[in-house]
């Protein structure tokens, strides 16, 4: 048998890290900003204000940078597979709002 090749899940739409801070600060009615830190900064920031293990900001840091070099482009994958659309980033935050509001 052979191997089937991975999907790719996306939602209906990319959003930016900026797109969703601003889509967040409608939400809550409060300021959300989007701080934009270089890979180290980010490391050296969740080490030590988020107390994550090394190996982990690691982890993180590269999959961040993954999303600048190698951005997603939104695919039917979710829609095909399920037979019906993915839910918008808009919905999703409506339906978790009070987890945002706290």
């Amino acid at each position: 048998m052979a191997a089937r090749p991975p999907h790719t899940l996306t939602g209906p739409e990319a959003v930016s890290s900026p797109e969703l801070a601003a889509r967040l600060s409608a939400l809550t009615g409060r300021t959300i900003r989007y701080v934009d830190l270089t890979p180290a900064e980010l490391r050296d920031n969740l080490v030590r204000t988020a107390r994550m293990p090394g190996w982990l900001a690691d982890h993180v840091t590269e999959i961040q940078q993954l999303t600048v070099t190698r951005p997603e482009t939104p695919t039917t994958t979710v829609a095909d597979i399920l037979g019906r659309p993915p839910r918008t980033v808009d919905a999703f935050l409506r339906e978790h709002r009070a987890h945002f509001r706290r």
